[in-house]
């Protein structure tokens, strides 16, 4: 995208209303000032007219040298995957390049920082945000890049344990713009806080490179070269939130859920989550533009225990509820409390997550915002399994089945709706196995056109009701 055709569009925005819308001790680093210690976020305070624009649940580093045993647990391909290219956990002197794709835009944008999963005081000097030029890479727009201060002071020091949302920067963007976002990590850091199978490149280069406006400098990093190099070599580090300054109408529509929402398996460098299909198709109505979609989801991750990243019990408050300007949930999780792979814990019953599922919707309820739950979508069965964990014996079979009957009939009553994404990817003649057109031939997830026919599988009455508040 040329600086003009940006420019332009900036400009564009304000005639299209609703629709456009750290502890005291630092990291000990050679030459360099301590940053400012995180402080008490903004999310403490009024909402303004911020919405979530972009987030990335944030997980252990853990996450990333575990994944492929936890994934592959069910075959003899152990570490198959990660033996390719594992990301990494830890950065040294270097700047991390991240390109984040915004659902929503504004006059001004904020980045939240993770340390929740860091073992010690994590020290990020220079932090720098700007609109990506064109449609691949990491250049940045002339003109866009911006500074990022915390608490009116370049850089942040952030205590293990905790995370921080920066001052407003003031900069313009569009929904869809891929936002830039460079971090300078310096030596004597621990394992950063990530978000696994982040289906994009991100860019690394020795030293700091945050003020750098082209990306000569950088490597490209993660291996994107089908959907399945995507999702076991890529990774978000330390950012998980990117919220924008819009209308006063602009709201927040959480996605919330496991890897099916995450976009697991899908094709890398597209954008083609189910979210941000979603994100799209409420961009194209007038009377929804204004709501902006964060997905809120960790591959891997359970209702009503932990799996790979904290149970949704425990991070429904902030991740869903906390989010500003919050209008409504759309939740589909729970495949992976009854398929859970075998290094995890017990599978749950249906009658552990119906439990859970009535206590989620209580809980959103006391927000006074609606939640719409969706069906879980099919893991296969013996004569033809996911390749991994249990998702396809007869008792997950079963179980999945019961709670999808419960969703359909008794337990609807509980949500202001039920999204069918099992009907719309099934299979029509083994209703426990993905339609093969929509698979990506594990079983378990959809590919790309399957993510898609769910995006637009919810029902327009659906998003009109959180449209209207």
């Amino acid at each position: 995208m040329s600086s003009a055709r940006h420019r332009i569009r900036g400009l564009s925005r304000t005639a299209r209303a609703g629709v456009v819308v750290a502890g005291a001790l630092a990291v000990a680093v050679a030459a360099l000032a301590a940053p400012q210690a995180a402080s008490a976020s903004p999310k403490d305070g009024d909402d303004g007219n911020w919405v979530s624009a972009w987030s990335a649940a944030p997980q252990g580093p853990s996450t990333l040298g575990d994944f492929g045993v936890e994934t592959f647990s069910g075959t003899n391909q152990v570490t198959a995957v990660q033996d390719v290219v594992p990301p990494p956990t830890t950065f040294s002197d270097e700047t991390v390049r991240q390109v984040l794709y915004l659902h929503h835009g504004g006059s001004a944008v904020r980045v939240r920082l993770s340390n929740e999963f860091g073992g010690t005081l994590t020290t990020l000097p220079s932090v720098t945000v700007g609109v990506r030029d064109g449609d691949s890479g990491a250049s940045i727009v002339d003109g866009t890049q911006r500074t990022v201060t915390f608490g009116g002071a370049p850089g942040v020091t952030i205590p293990a344990g905790e995370d921080v949302l920066s001052d407003a920067v003031d900069l313009t963007t569009e929904a869809f713009d891929h936002l830039v976002l460079s971090i300078f990590v310096p030596a004597g850091n621990g394992a950063a806080t990530v978000h696994g199978s982040a289906m994009q490149t991100y860019f690394t280069a020795a030293g700091d490179e945050t003020t750098a406006a082209g990306d000569g400098a950088f490597a490209e990093r993660g291996i994107v070269l089908d959907r399945f190099t995507s999702t076991f070599t890529t990774a978000f580090y330390y950012a998980t939130g990117v919220q924008v300054e819009g209308e006063d109408s602009d709201r927040t529509l959480v996605a919330f859920g496991d890897s099916i929402t995450d976009g697991f398996l899908s094709d890398g460098n597209t954008d083609t989550r189910y979210p941000d299909v979603l994100a799209r198709r409420l961009k194209d109505d007038p009377d929804t533009a204004h709501l902006s979609v964060t997905a809120q989801a960790i591959s891997g991750g359970r209702v009503t225990g932990p799996g790979i990243g904290p149970s949704a019990l425990d991070r429904l408050e902030a991740q869903a509820l906390d989010q500003p300007n919050l209008a409504g949930v759309i939740f589909l999780q729970g495949i992976n409390d009854l398929g859970t792979a075998v290094l995890q814990d017990l599978p749950a019953t249906a009658d552990d997550l119906k439990a859970a599922y009535r206590e989620i919707a209580e809980r959103v309820h006391a927000r006074g915002v609606p939640i719409y739950i969706g069906t879980l979508t099919p893991a296969g069965n013996l004569l033809r399994p996911a390749p991994y964990g249990v998702y396809s014996s007869p008792q997950a079979v079963a179980a999945r089945n019961e709670v999808n009957a419960w969703l359909r009939g008794e337990g609807a009553q509980h949500f202001d709706g039920v999204i069918d994404f099992d009907a719309a990817i099934r299979d029509r003649i083994v209703p426990d196995w993905i339609d093969l057109r929509y698979d990506a031939l594990d079983n378990l997830h959809p590919n790309t056109t399957g993510y898609d026919v769910m995006a637009r599988s919810i029902p327009q009455e659906f998003l009109d009701a959180i449209a209207a508040g």
